[in-house]
């Protein structure tokens, strides 16, 4: 009878019984050291390409100051780098020591113990730790399901039921403590981070894949299938690129896209001639037919470059705005005579560039003037395309990493981006260099993604710089609100309470304020009195039913009172105020000592549609340089819940630094933020844009409101030329 399998970790027959622990830990010991051999070795494969590119950006710069920094941070890579490959080893082998010794209560507390208050005030740290949890966040997003598999492994190693190894954090850290150690700290250290965060998922996304592979070739979880998928908040994935299939050889599948119907004798796709070498019978893939029923000859190569560095510098001005004008260049050279004369592979990639383009000038994401200038790279691509075939399959090809800096910049744009727009301007640059300079050698598109690459890492760190001057009132403004729920969470049972109105007033205004800043000082003697003191107020107005108690409360109504004054006094509370308080009270207690009961005040009680209605209010606070727009719900409001609501709050909770938002403006139109920073004890929003000196800082309840009621979109960011080939990939799944 077979054994079904299942996710038992399996030893050798000899290792099973009382050495199975010992075995486990020596396999843990070997992974250990395993993945710091490996940590290693794709630092040293990294570094050169670190070091070239600070050294581009140290080149491209226009500032003194920043071009000194890249070029001092590019001279400590090169005279560092085998410290920094055997400090990352090192690093990652101390932490993994410090994971083993401490449990989880213990790291909990390791963790916690400085203040995040006092966290806070130091900024220079602050944007080292979110540099850290920048590069982690970025290996969840590229190999979530390789940590996943990798972080339960060990933990069963471990004898752990669930995963309690988050290896990006612990990679993430050992960078950061690598680069302390090396002597890499400031300004060169925060750039280091960020150019790791860019190059994360492609340096130790293999790393974390041969952890796997070790663990399971030692029958470690050999058969380990995640039992759920990654949320869509985590993931946002568009709904065109929804059950597209992941093909190893994506030209094979467009390819499908624009020949079958001529294949089979059916007409051509809508817009697209019929390749002159398929008009006789089609060609099989990877073959060349001589020419078509015409009897005409297939141009060579060189011929068809020629013609289309002829066509690419006759192409329409900068100044051309309309993609309309552009989307038609592929189309009218497919017609021409050197296009009618192409071989097979030949017309097949133009018409799939064509059909690729055809969805870009359609993706209503993208503006018009962006789609304009992406319209004039029709022949470079095409070009680049009929060079070499990986085009299409590789992401890391130097025109695909161009086109995907080009939709990065196209976010920050907007839909109203035009001609005084500095991104747009950068981009028209690019484009014009390209349609000027480019025959064969794409190391010019490498060049240009690196000097794109530099200019919106500018733009990203003045928008972060802005984000540091933001940060402590974000946090402040916290704090408050904090203080402020403690304050409404010890109210809440005395005003349930039938009171007299005075005071009910007095508890709900003068008394919640003095919570709320004995909450802020941390004065944990003082709130206990001002508790205390609410207790004796409202004990002292109910009614007493003998003599007896009445002179008990009238010994202690002169320390009540006393406290109740101290309380005004500390908050400055106006004569008038004051008056009108104490003139209350010392009605109500002379009642209740002549044996009458006060008269209580009723509650009022709202209507069901008006208590769970939510408001959503903001206020503008100024910064330095930096203006703050706080977006908050009004005290007292919730959103209802629904299954939209869920679906908005779990959008919310996905969100990772770097992440694009577009907010609907009645007076300006659309405004696009990116999240710079996510506050670690509400999980407050604050929202920075590159080109404006506005930050906005807004809660999870709001934003979700805000996402529910169309107000506020989370922006796709994937690039323009994977969108469009998904969309197509997608078009061939449905016919």
């Amino acid at each position: 009878m077979a054994v079904p399998v299942d996710n038992v970790i399996r030893f050798p027959e000899g290792a099973r019984g009382a050495t199975t622990e010992l075995d486990r830990s020596q396999t843990l010991a070997k992974a250990r050291d395993f993945m710091a051999q490996k940590l290693g070795e794709a630092l040293g494969s990294l570094l050169p390409r670190i070091e070239e590119n600070f050294l581009a950006r140290g080149d491209a710069s226009t500032g003194r100051v920043q071009r000194e920094l890249y070029y001092r941070t590019r001279d400590v890579i090169h005279e560092k780098a085998q410290h920094l490959q055997s400090g990352l080893s090192t690093a990652w082998l101390t932490l993994c020591e410090k994971k083993f010794e401490l449990g989880e209560q213990a790291r909990a507390a390791h963790v916690s113990k400085v203040p995040v208050e006092l966290q806070l005030l130091d900024l220079d740290a602050m944007e080292q730790d979110l540099a850290v949890k920048a590069i982690a966040s970025r290996l969840r997003s590229g190999c979530d399901e390789e940590l996943f598999a990798a972080g339960h492994r060990l933990a069963a190693l471990c004898g752990q039921t669930e995963s309690l190894w988050l290896i990006e954090d612990l990679i993430a850290q050992a960078l950061n403590q690598t680069f302390i150690e090396t002597g890499v700290v400031g300004a060169a250290q925060i750039e280091l981070l960020h150019a790791m965060e860019s190059h994360a998922v492609d340096a130790f996304g293999p790393t974390i894949q041969e952890l796997n592979a070790f663990l399971v070739g030692r029958g470690v979880l050999p058969t380990l299938r995640r039992s759920y998928s990654p949320s869509a908040a985590s993931k946002k994935p568009s709904s065109d690129t929804e059950n597209v299939p992941e093909a190893a050889d994506i030209f094979s599948l467009l390819q499908k896209l624009v020949v079958p119907p001529l294949a089979n004798g059916g007409a051509a796709p809508v817009g697209l001639p019929m390749p002159a070498s398929l008009a006789g019978g089609a060609a099989p893939p990877g073959m060349s037919l001589p020419g078509g029923a015409s009897g005409q000859m297939t141009v060579a190569m060189e011929q068809v470059m020629a013609s289309l560095n002829a066509l690419q510098g006759a192409v329409l001005p900068p100044a051309t705005t309309d993609p309309a004008l552009t989307s038609r260049v592929l189309r009218d050279f497919r017609t021409s005579d050197t296009g009618q004369s192409l071989d097979y592979l030949q017309a097949v990639t133009v018409d799939i560039i064509a059909t690729l383009f055809d969805f870009i000038f359609d993706d209503t994401s993208v503006a018009d003037p962006i789609k304009a200038l992406v319209g004039r790279l029709q022949i470079p691509v095409l070009k680049v395309a009929m060079l070499d075939r990986t085009f299409f399959s590789s992401k890391a090809h130097p025109a695909r990493r161009l086109l995907d800096g080009i939709s990065r910049a196209a976010v920050r744009c907007g839909p109203g981006a035009g001609h005084d727009d500095p991104l747009y301007a950068r981009i028209a640059e690019i484009v014009e260099r390209l349609q000027n300079e480019f025959i064969k050698d794409t190391s010019l598109f490498d060049l240009l993604c690196v000097e794109l690459d530099a200019f919106l890492e500018g733009q990203e760190t003045a928008a972060d710089d802005r984000a540091v001057q933001a940060v402590p009132l974000v946090a402040e403004q916290e704090q408050h609100e904090l203080a402020a729920l403690a304050a409404d969470q010890v109210l809440t049972s005395w005003l349930a309470m039938p009171l007299p109105a005075a005071v009910t007033d007095l508890l709900n205004h003068e008394w919640r304020k003095l919570l709320i800043r004995h909450h802020l000082s941390g004065d944990d003697v003082a709130w206990g009195v001002a508790m205390s003191t609410v207790g004796e107020l409202v004990a002292s107005v109910q009614p007493q039913p003998d003599a007896q108690s009445r002179k008990r409360l009238a010994t202690r109504l002169p320390t009540l009172v006393r406290r109740i004054c101290e309380g005004l006094d500390k908050l400055q509370v106006t004569d008038d105020r004051r008056l009108a308080l104490t003139d209350q009270l010392f009605t109500l207690h002379a009642a209740v000592l002549r044996g009458a009961a006060p008269a209580a005040s009723a509650r009022p009680i709202l209507p069901a549609a008006e208590a769970v209605a939510a408001q959503i209010s903001s206020e503008r606070i100024d910064c330095g340089e930096t203006q703050l727009d706080r977006i908050f719900l009004s005290p007292g409001s919730a959103p209802p819940r629904s299954e939209q609501s869920d679906h908005a709050q779990s959008l919310v909770a996905g969100l990772r630094r770097g992440d694009w938002l577009e907010f609907a403006n009645p007076e300006s139109g659309p405004v696009r933020y990116r999240l710079s920073w996510i506050s670690p004890q509400r999980g407050i929003l604050l929202l920075t844009n590159p080109q404006s000196p506005r930050a906005m800082s807004v809660s999870p309840d709001a934003l979700a409101l805000k996402i529910e009621r169309g107000e506020a979109t989370i922006l796709a960011v994937e690039p323009i030329f994977d969108r469009a080939v998904n969309r197509a990939l997608a078009t061939l799944q449905a016919a």
